[in-house]
């Protein structure tokens, strides 16, 4: 299998965390997914909620896109549950920063495991801002994961 985009929105925007799991980052590239929205309502297995994008006309998700090859991928199918149906792979369509389309792999919740959007918890978030502002995401949507968080906080 020949080398593939994997699109992070969540915790794998770490880059100690995309490492710590699939090895040396050999290319990362800002993009966006227009008509999706990040949400907070991924069950995990021990409890907690986790990222997930659920379609939306007119928002908007950042992350990033990182070069991968098909080791890298079994590894993140592994650490993303797939075998177990915690998420799915999907072939998606993402912007470059520089406008150009970028055809990529995304990890969405499996319906089984999608539950009413709550706060994640404080590690996890924290992994995740650390990830927008490694990748210089844009400061506005990093407010935005924030308010996100804690909107979620405000209904538990």
């Amino acid at each position: 299998m020949s080398d593939v985009w994997y699109f992070a929105y969540g915790s794998n925007l770490s880059k100690g965390r995309k490492q710590n799991r699939t090895g040396l980052i050999r290319r990362a590239v800002r993009a966006k997914l227009p008509d999706y929205r990040l949400v907070f309502n991924k069950q995990g297995a021990a409890g907690g909620v986790y990222a997930n994008i659920r379609r939306e006309p007119g928002e908007v998700v950042w992350g990033v896109v990182y070069l991968c090859d098909s080791n890298a991928m079994a590894e993140l199918d592994l650490w993303e549950g797939v075998m177990g149906g915690h998420y799915d792979r999907t072939a998606i369509t993402v912007e470059l920063e520089d406008g150009s389309p970028c055809n990529a792999e995304v990890y969405v919740a499996g319906e089984r495991y999608v539950v009413e959007e709550q706060s994640p918890s404080k590690e996890y978030l924290d992994c995740i801002l650390t990830g927008a502002n490694e990748h210089q995401l844009p400061g506005d949507y990093i407010a935005k994961i924030r308010q996100l968080a804690m909107a979620g906080q405000r209904t538990t």
